[in-house]
């Protein structure tokens, strides 16, 4: 069988050389399959900084999260309303809710006074003029509190700004056109009450 192999050209004896080297995998697969798996190099895999696992009772709050009250912001106030309104609330007067209307006026304290001379701050007036400007004859008609207000204290600025209107008798003469001691004693009786009211600046 020598001699034949050996008459064999060169590639049929590499032919057969390669078949007789794979004969045994086929016939025996586990033992080569385990022969081989001894040569390679195992890999090995490690798993580090695993988070901790949470707690059932974290899983169920995280599921079911507790719900959240609603914080809903409150408007800031400024104090010098609230003094004000405070005031001419406890004084049952409609001017209360135009407060901060008043306060936004160049002669605030002087309005809230004359309207105590001439309407008990503004509870028995018309027209919405808490201020008798116009006279009994020929009272002036404002469509708003509002518009009684702003008009008021463009008239002090614009006709008695020569006076001290810190003094109520400096001004009745040219307001009420005589002098009037009630009026007097009303208005000065008010500017006393405010100017002891905290207001900040």
């Amino acid at each position: 069988m020598t001699s034949r192999f050996a008459r064999l050209p060169v590639t049929y004896q590499i032919i057969a050389v390669a078949i007789l080297a794979y004969v045994p995998t086929l016939l025996f697969p586990f033992s080569a399959a385990a022969q081989t798996e001894q040569n390679q190099t195992r890999l090995v895999f490690e798993i580090k900084n695993l988070p901790t696992i949470p707690d059932l009772d974290t899983i169920q709050n995280f599921t079911n999260p507790q719900p959240q009250p609603i914080v809903i912001p409150q408007p800031m106030v400024d104090p010098n309303i609230a003094a004000l309104q405070d005031y001419l609330q406890k004084k049952s007067s409609p001017l209360a809710e135009h407060a901060e209307t008043i306060l936004q006026q160049q002669n605030w304290k002087l309005i809230i006074a004359i309207a105590n001379g001439e309407s008990t701050l503004c509870k028995h007036q018309m027209y919405n003029n808490c201020w008798g400007i116009g006279g009994a004859w020929n009272l002036r008609r404002y469509n708003s509190l509002e518009d009684g207000i702003s008009d008021v204290d463009q008239l002090l600025t614009n006709r008695y700004a020569d006076l001290d209107m810190t003094k109520p008798k400096n001004l009745v003469h040219r307001y009420v056109g005589s002098y009037s001691p009630t009026w007097v004693a009303a208005v000065s009786q008010t500017l006393d009450q405010l100017n002891q009211l905290a207001f900040e600046n």
